[in-house]
C-alpha cells in the first residue's frame, strides 16, 4: 500500500513539509512500510462515504474487483469514467480546434471511450474544451469515489490513499447518481483489462 500510495497522501501522513525527494526515498524504503501504512490507514479513517459494501456482492468477487481496480492506473481510470459520464458532451463538441485541445487535456482513448458511451450528465453546449475536461475530471473522481464506497474500509483505504488530495473535491450525489455511476464499473474496468491483454 504504501508503494502504491499517492505522493502527497504520504506526505500528509508523515510530514507536509517533506520534499518530495525525502518522500519519494522514504516510500521505496521497505523496512519503513509496516510503521507507515497505519499513518496512510489512520488519515483515510475518518473519511466520509462510508457506506456499506453491497451484501449481495460475494466476498469473492468484490475481492477480483478490488485488486482489478488496485492494479489500475486511477489518473487514467477516472479519466475513462469521467469522459463516459459526458458522453453527450464529447459528441456535441465537433469543432477540431476545440476536439485537439480536449483530447490534449483528457486524452485520445479517454475521449473515445466516452464517445461509445451513451453518457449520464446532459450535454454541455457551448463549453470550452478546457471547462469540459475539468467536468470529466472532476466527475471522473466522483465516480471512483461511489467506487470505493462499495468497498469494506479495509479495502475503501488502500484505493483512497493512491488517489491525490484534489480528487476529494467532488459533487454530491444523489442515490440514482451514485447507482449510475457504479454502472459504469464494469465498463471502464473491462476497457483497462482489454488494453492489459493487448499488451501481454
Amino acid at each position: 500500500m504504501v508503494l502504491a500510495a499517492h505522493p502527497r497522501r504520504l506526505a500528509d501522513a508523515l510530514d507536509s513539509r517533506l520534499s518530495a525527494s525525502v518522500v519519494c526515498r522514504l516510500q521505496s524504503c521497505a523496512r519503513l512500510h509496516d510503521r507507515i501504512a497505519p499513518l496512510l490507514i489512520q488519515r483515510q479513517a475518518g473519511g466520509s462515504n462510508d457506506a456499506p459494501a453491497d451484501e449481495a456482492t460475494g466476498l469473492a468477487e468484490q475481492r477480483a474487483t478490488f485488486e482489478r481496480l488496485f492494479q489500475a492506473d486511477l489518473k487514467e481510470t477516472s479519466s475513462l469514467a469521467g469522459a463516459a459520464w459526458h458522453g453527450l458532451s464529447l459528441r456535441q463538441m465537433i469543432r477540431g480546434r476545440d476536439v485537439a485541445d480536449l483530447i490534449a487535456q483528457i486524452g485520445q482513448r479517454a475521449h473515445a471511450f466516452g464517445l461509445r458511451r451513451d453518457g449520464v450528465a446532459p450535454a454541455l453546449r457551448s463549453i470550452a474544451p478546457g471547462i469540459l475536461a475539468e467536468r470529466i475530471a472532476r466527475d471522473g473522481y466522483a465516480c471512483l469515489h461511489v467506487w470505493f464506497s462499495s468497498f469494506p474500509p479495509p479495502m475503501r483505504q488502500q484505493l483512497h490513499v493512491r488517489l491525490p488530495p484534489e480528487s476529494a473535491a467532488y459533487p454530491e450525489w444523489s442515490d440514482a447518481e451514485q447507482s449510475l455511476a457504479l454502472g459504469l464499473m464494469d465498463p471502464v474496468l473491462s476497457e483497462l483489462d482489454g488494453s492489459t491483454n493487448v499488451s501481454k
